[in-house]
């Protein structure tokens, strides 16, 4: 899956998980904690593409010889495990939600990546230290052919280029871009 497709579904996606938790950090009935406040959805965007950032240039350009694959040590468990780690320890010594948000994220990449269909990468290092071999320089031409014929390519991708067009949309018409870039309300 590309950009629109990540960002867009996922924005998606905390959207409808922010309305049916609510805000304002108070306690709910049964116990269960809301949100502390608004989300960050700058951090969604961020978190929705992190597997991406880390792994491309990684995999595709510094260690292109050895592995030249785009989805190597970000686009395993053991990074999500660690990133909800790290959230949940930034979250009880802070109090701030900004590492859940981007863990959240990232679980959504992994999940609109599929990345249950390949275990090799998936469940490293169960499977040995290893990555599965790629070929870079045919990259361009796999997303091409996947966004002209492959409709679990295309579909998420229109999908979440009409969630972007249609949450940046509201931001123009209601005067909220601002408030988005400075603080990632929607």
């Amino acid at each position: 899956m590309l950009f629109l497709g990540h960002a867009g579904l996922t924005l998606a996606a905390a959207r409808v998980i922010e309305k049916v938790m609510g805000s304002g950090g108070r306690q709910r009935p049964g116990g269960r904690m809301r949100p502390p406040g608004p989300i960050d959805y700058r951090l969604f965007l961020i978190g929705s593409m992190l597997p991406d950032i880390i792994d491309k240039p990684l995999g595709g350009v510094i260690l292109k010889e050895t592995l030249g694959n785009g989805r190597i040590y970000a686009h395993t468990l053991v990074f999500l495990l660690f990133a909800w780690a790290a959230g949940l320890l930034w979250w009880r010594r802070c109090r701030r939600p900004g590492g859940l948000i981007l863990a959240g994220g990232s679980l959504m990449h992994h999940l609109l990546d599929g990345m249950w269909r390949y275990p090799a990468t998936f469940l490293w290092p169960l499977y040995g230290w290893g990555f599965p071999r790629g070929r870079p320089e045919e990259w361009f031409w796999q997303w091409l052919a996947g966004l002209l014929h492959d409709p679990s390519v295309y579909v998420p991708e229109a999908a979440g280029g009409i969630v972007l067009l249609f949450i940046f949309g509201q931001l123009i018409c209601r005067g909220g871009v601002m408030a988005f870039l400075r603080r990632g309300r929607l």
